[in-house]
């Protein structure tokens, strides 16, 4: 649990109207008595209003013709809304993608036809008290806005909801719970009841429970969409490139048909607040961790008001004050990681809650209640607020002349989202700003400490316990609750010492950024050049610019494409042929001493000069090294100084190792915990794969590392000959360069490629694993396939069909599985096709499903057809036209074309890729390489059935 952020000022997203400038300091009496703002106004680029019916919409037109649009539909109900079984809001999010008005053949069928898919181009989400559907399009793509709108007024008003849909869907949502359903999860849910605990909020998860899904009927979903998806209860945002008038007049045509209904009143929304101390226990039987947890909960002044307006300005400083605060009195309890956490869990109530993790729960209480009595005293601090205030009043100052015209239109959809889920009016940023800027001067530090006192003082309070797996616990007394705090409020200055002080030296330093000083650098001498063994060019062909081809006398070898990119910079990466999975070394070690290697500056350079230089981005995987950079023409030169200082002159700073060794050795220690206390199925059948990994041995081996066997690694590294790939316009002293900067960089091979190849059987293997009833099942696989960039291309889409093969089987038609996670691809290095597999499943299911799932792979020759493919070769063509504007597209496809071919012929022929995708070339691909030659499965089950099997 963390502080949360303080994102008032400069979020933008709490909204309020233009109030005098003379604002009577915050106290509980005008947090009270305060008038109503004035009328707040929407930023005039949004276009808003009210259709017949009540239906709100919300249009931004981004007069931007390479925009497509956005729609966003919301639907004020959620699980807080349910008077029935639990997750009924949820269970109807799903049913209406079922049958429907204008769709019979069911929503996810015409979504396959149009070739979209859930999760993608439309999705939904509920929340607790709001349901969210989204339609994301693309240019010119099949459907236009006034048939989009169609589908989403069919969404809303157009569900069939039949009973033999919701027997099917019932088992899908029952697998989503499956899946979701962890301790963390449960956590989670626990903690939050007892922070709204005697409200409607309890005993109503958002997805509902396994009892409440198989419990619930039709009649009940029917009930609540007849209740709650009223146009009256919706508003709907439309952002891209529309013609707001012409929107209008769609929407008229589409969700202004539905019926004229009053909107449902939802005074439950905010929980009850009285005076009490309610008392509870989180726990599960699996959990781990201990901590404690006391708050208060308050109501917030009206939202609309002036005094509202005034609150959220001021507890924006708190959260800032107060983070900062208790991180200066740690020496003062303890050094205990206290925090102090200021929530808003509806849009009318407030809660200030103390959260410690510690074994100790009463050692825990009595901190809690000194540092609230310290914080109520003395715990807003002067001169740090006016610190504060000047920078947020230099970034209100800026936010004036802020017309929103960086937002593209899917920020514009966000921030018209965020302020009608939080009941706001989105204005324009410099109008919003100039009022906060009035109200920046009735802030003071002894308002804040009132208000703070306010919200520590509350009389509707709460304190829970969380305790660790199945440990007992004995939870105080209100009585004995109570008798802690009072000891600290009447505790004197000598048992209870001040608030630490902020410290006022760092106030100049940060209040005046002083100009950065004149870094002088060492200078760059060359020791050796080098020279150019051969030069040659391939001429340009078609859209494609000539690619040069230069080799260095040290082995290196340099691919220039000569053309012009979008921003005019030059996109380079370096690669070397040999990654951590080398014969030589051991993994962990290689990737610890090149990351180390690229952190560190070279010999005789401070960190303040090397940052002077352009820098690189170093990555180094199983069977490769990138160094990769993106500059401007004229940092060439810098560039390739700072590569070869350091290639040639770089360390590893010896004081960083002793942290790097205990970070490493705690990584490796929690590895073996879990494996030992829970594995996961993931680790289990990598093992199988691969072998397992011996972590305690690992564990041992970094613990003897020295910066010298670092070093020496390293070096062994870097020594390889490498590539260099580059895509921009050719400077016509590139030779000179390549002699001058790089041909001179000794270079010798001494390392080996080792890829960890998977073990060539076919196995199944079963796994007890966890407590509760459900089940994980992962395949995993490969057939041996020669690798060719077009072959890549082909298997990558090959994927997305099977994919969708898959997850239509085991989930649309037989209702077994609620995800799926599923992956081809063709690997570069070992000429093999390797396939992931993996779904959670009822444990009764598993056999069947994996045996289903195993026989779509096996016929997937035969169940392809030209419907499944023609939307995927739209998809394909639109994908791709994206790509080729991308200029690291270009610099990744030279680096494909030169590793298979030598030359750039891949190049020359991406503009045809997406022909490639016919039904008769994905079918003969899928007949090559599958089912597959060999693969491993595991199965994760309940560990009862072990039991029962003893």
């Amino acid at each position: 649990m963390v502080v949360i952020a303080a994102t008032y000022v400069l979020s933008g997203c709490e909204n309020s109207a233009p109030m005098a400038d003379k604002t009577p300091p915050l106290t509980a009496t005008t947090l009270a008595s305060a008038e109503p703002l004035l009328a707040q106004q929407w930023d005039p680029q949004v276009v808003q209003g009210e259709l017949a019916n009540g239906l709100r919409y919300y249009i931004y037109n981004s007069n931007r013709a390479q925009d497509p649009f956005n729609i966003r539909l919301l639907v004020n109900a959620g699980s807080v809304d349910e008077s029935g079984s639990s997750g009924v809001a949820h269970m109807l999010e799903h049913m209406v993608f079922r049958q429907t008005a204008a769709h019979p053949e069911g929503l996810h069928q015409y979504f396959a036809s149009l070739g979209w898919s859930t999760g993608k181009e439309i999705n939904a989400v509920t929340r607790e008290d709001i349901t969210q559907f989204m339609l994301r399009t693309r240019l010119n793509d099949a459907l236009d806005l006034p048939q989009s709108l169609a589908l989403m007024a069919d969404i809303a008003f157009g569900a069939q909801l039949t009973d033999k849909d919701w027997q099917q869907e019932q088992q899908v949502i029952l697998e989503e719970w499956r899946r979701g359903d962890s301790v963390a999860d449960r956590l989670h849910r626990q903690k939050k009841e007892q922070l709204r605990h005697s409200s409607r909020y309890v005993g109503r998860p958002t997805i509902g429970s396994a009892s409440s899904i198989q419990a619930a009927s039709i009649e009940e979903l029917k009930a609540f969409y007849q209740q709650f998806y009223r146009a009256s209860n919706m508003q709907l945002i439309i952002s891209g490139n529309v013609d707001p008038q012409a929107t209008i007049a769609a929407l008229t045509d589409t969700f202004g048909q539905a019926a004229k209904q009053t909107a449902p009143q939802r005074s439950y929304l905010d929980f009850p607040l009285k005076p009490q101390l309610h008392i509870g226990q989180v726990q599960e039987p699996t959990g781990t961790t201990s901590a404690t947890v006391f708050g208060w909960r308050s109501a917030l002044p009206a939202m609309g008001t002036k005094a509202r307006e005034q609150d959220d300005l001021a507890r924006y400083f708190l959260r800032k004050l107060l983070r900062s605060q208790l991180m200066r009195d740690r020496v003062l309890l303890d050094d205990q990681p206290l925090v102090l956490q200021l929530k808003q869990p509806t849009n009318e109530r407030f809660v200030a809650a103390f959260v410690l993790r510690s074994p100790d729960h009463a050692a825990a209480l009595s901190l809690m209640m000194q540092q609230a009595e310290r914080l109520r005293r003395h715990g807003i601090d002067a001169t740090e607020l006016n610190v504060l205030k000047q920078e947020a009043r230099q970034i209100l100052e800026r936010q004036l002349h802020n017309t929103g015209a960086k937002r593209d239109y899917r920020q514009w959809e966000d921030a018209i989202t965020n302020a009608l889920v939080a009941d706001k009016v989105l204005e324009t940023p410099a109008a919003r700003a100039e009022r906060r800027l009035a109200l920046l001067d009735t802030i003071d530090a002894a308002s804040l400490q009132r208000r703070l006192n306010e919200l520590l003082s509350g009389d509707d309070q709460f304190l829970y316990y969380q305790v660790p797996g199945k440990q007992q616990r004995a939870l105080p007394t209100a009585a004995e609750v109570r008798s802690i705090a009072s000891q600290w409020q009447h505790a004197d200055e000598n048992q209870l010492a001040r608030a630490i002080p902020y410290n006022a030296a760092n106030v100049k330093e940060k209040a005046s950024k002083p100009a950065p000083a004149v870094v002088s650098l060492p200078a760059i001498t060359i020791s050796t050049q080098g020279q150019i063994n051969t030069f040659q060019q391939q001429p340009a062909q078609g859209d494609v610019g000539p690619i040069s081809q230069w080799l260095l006398d040290n082995g290196d070898r340099i691919v220039w494409l000569d053309r012009p990119t979008q921003d005019g910079k030059l996109y380079i990466n370096v690669i070397t042929d040999v990654g951590f999975d080398n014969a030589q070394q051991s993994p962990l070690v290689s990737q610890t001493a090149v990351q180390l290697w690229a952190q560190t500056p070279p010999t005789g350079w401070t960190d303040a000069q090397w940052q002077q230089l352009p820098q690189w981005q170093w990555v180094l995987q199983s069977q490769r090294l990138s160094v990769a950079a993106t500059v401007k023409p004229e940092q060439l030169p810098a560039l390739l100084d700072s590569y070869r200082l350091q290639q040639q002159h770089g360390m590893i700073d010896a004081s960083g190792l002793a942290e790097v060794k205990q970070e490493l050795a705690r990584s490796l220690t929690r590895d073996i915990e879990q494996q030992q206390r829970a594995p996961k199925l993931t680790s289990i059948i990598t093992a199988k794969q691969f072998g397992a990994e011996d972590k305690a041995q690992q564990l041992a081996h970094v613990q003897q590392l020295t910066v010298e066997q670092l070093q020496q690694t390293a070096r062994a590294v870097l020594a390889e000959p490498v590539t260099y790939y580059i895509v921009g316009k050719l400077p016509n002293n590139a030779a000179a360069l390549w002699q001058q900067k790089l041909a001179g960089i000794p270079r010798h091979s001494q390392l080996s490629a080792a890829p960890q190849y998977q073990r060539s059987v076919t196995e199944e293997f079963e796994q007890p694993l966890y407590e509760d009833a459900k089940a994980q099942v992962l395949l995993r696989g490969f057939s041996n396939f020669d690798w060719t960039p077009e072959r890549a291309f082909d298997v990558a889409a090959l994927s997305e069909l099977t994919g969708h093969a898959l997850k239509q089987r085991l989930r649309q038609q037989l209702a077994g599985i609620y995800g799926l996670d599923f992956s081809m691809k063709l690997d570069s290095y070992q000429d093999r096709l390797e396939l992931e597999l993996g779904f959670y499943c009822a444990p009764e299911r598993r056999h069947e499903l994996l045996a289903v799932a195993k026989q779509v792979l096996a016929e997937m020759p035969q169940l392809l057809q030209q419907q499944m493919v023609t939307p995927l070769q739209r998809n394909i063509a639109y994908a791709e036209k994206q790509r080729l504007t991308q200029d690291s597209t270009w610099l990744t496809r030279l680096i494909l074309s030169e590793r298979r071919y030598g030359d750039g012929r891949y190049l020359a022929s991406v503009s045809q890729l997406p022909e490639r995708i016919t039904l008769q070339h994905m079918q003969q691909l899928a007949q090559q390489i599958l089912p597959l030659e060999h693969s491993i499965v595991v199965m994760g089950h309940p560990k009862s059935e072990q039991v029962a099997a003893n």
